[in-house]
């Protein structure tokens, strides 16, 4: 027997019901959302914009009353049809001129976001913004919030692995890579690809409440703020281009972590002076000498982490930080979270209330 959506949880009200709804523009009960599609647009990001702001599914609506969507989910683009490289036929899409008349324009990741993009796209991109519109990118797609010049003087966050590609192609942003999602005054972004879910929460949490979007966030098992950001993922050898001009220094600063390092035995290493090295440290890396140490130190400990089953206290000694308060200290910062969240995460220590009493085990044997 069909549930009644009108008596959930042992009353008559909808078990879940925003708090407030999101603006409108133009007389409309609905908060258009205009979603671009392009030939290379990733599948799964189209799919996390419209299960989060498109049409509930009707087992759960009848179960949780969240029946109807204040919002109306467009698909734009170029063309009238367009097949992904996935193989995901997402359907007719509505001309780039729909943007002008929605609420929000949401570019989702795409697989070649250094590909440069037609005038009329970028065109229609301006004039959304200029008309009011909402800018919001996921991952890959603040490439193409940047060429439309929506990124201009601001903050804004993509995959953290193009960082360098991003800072290089729009010079006027402020690139905030540690971040999951980044706001700043109507434009909206988000780092790798699984962030599209955590922006897609956070902007259901601005427009319906945050306790609309927690209860979201239930029904799709995903947390409604992951702690640590893009910060805890960031891996710079994973680029095969990883080499500065300082990198005989570099390699051999990685080679003397855990030892006493200062300034003075630096530069004489390299046979420059202080002033020297600290200008072409920061030209070549972006960061301060010590700066750049006390990452290398914090990756180290990440490693370890993941690795091994040293105790804090001794992996602070191993990579140069001296007391497991200095590295804990360090990695909430560099990180964003702790250490022991790290571990466990990247170890999946503990995952699973029925795996049984080896995780158990596993658990108590990894100390914090």
């Amino acid at each position: 027997m069909a549930t009644d959506p009108a008596i959930v949880a042992g009353g008559e009200e909808p078990a879940m019901r925003p708090t407030r709804l999101p603006a409108t523009s133009r007389g409309r009960d609905e908060h258009v959302i205009a979603l671009v599609v392009l030939p290379d647009t990733v599948g799964l990001e189209i799919a996390v914009a419209q299960q989060i702001f498109g049409r509930r599914m009707p087992s759960l609506a009848a179960v949780t009353g969240d029946i109807e969507t204040p919002y109306e989910v467009v698909l734009v683009g170029e063309q009238p049809r367009v097949v992904l490289p996935s193989g995901v036929d997402p359907g007719e899409l509505a001309p780039l001129d729909t943007m002008l008349e929605a609420d929000t324009v949401l570019v989702p990741g795409l697989e070649e976001p250094l590909a440069p993009r037609s005038d009329a796209l970028l065109g229609s991109i301006r004039a959304a913004r200029d008309a009011g519109a909402r800018m919001v990118s996921f991952c890959g797609g603040a490439f193409i919030l940047g060429q439309a010049g929506v990124l201009d003087r601001k903050r804004a966050t993509t995959h953290w692995v193009l960082s360098k590609e991003f800072r290089e192609a729009f010079p006027l942003a402020t690139l905030q890579a540690e971040h999951l999602y980044v706001d700043d005054e109507g434009v909206h972004t988000s780092g790798g690809i699984f962030s599209a879910t955590d922006l897609a929460l956070h902007l259901l949490a601005l427009d319906l409440g945050q306790a609309y979007a927690n209860d979201m966030s239930r029904i799709l098992v995903s947390a409604p703020h992951r702690p640590g950001g893009q910060s805890q993922f960031i891996k710079p050898s994973i680029r095969l281009d990883d080499e500065p001009p300082v990198e005989s220094l570099l390699r051999w600063l990685r080679d003397h972590l855990d030892e006493p390092l200062t300034l003075a035995q630096l530069a004489a290493h390299e046979h420059v002076s202080e002033r020297t090295l600290v200008r072409r440290f920061r030209e070549s890396t972006g960061m301060s000498v010590f700066d750049w140490i006390t990452r290398e130190r914090v990756n180290r400990a990440k490693e370890l982490l993941e690795r091994t089953d040293y105790r804090v206290s001794e992996i602070a000694a191993m990579v140069g930080l001296g007391s497991d308060e200095s590295l804990r200290r360090n990695f909430e910062r560099v990180v964003g979270t702790t250490a022991s969240a790290y571990r466990t995460t990247f170890r999946g220590i503990g995952i699973g209330a029925g795996a049984g009493a080896g995780v158990g085990a596993s658990a108590q044997a990894v100390p914090a």
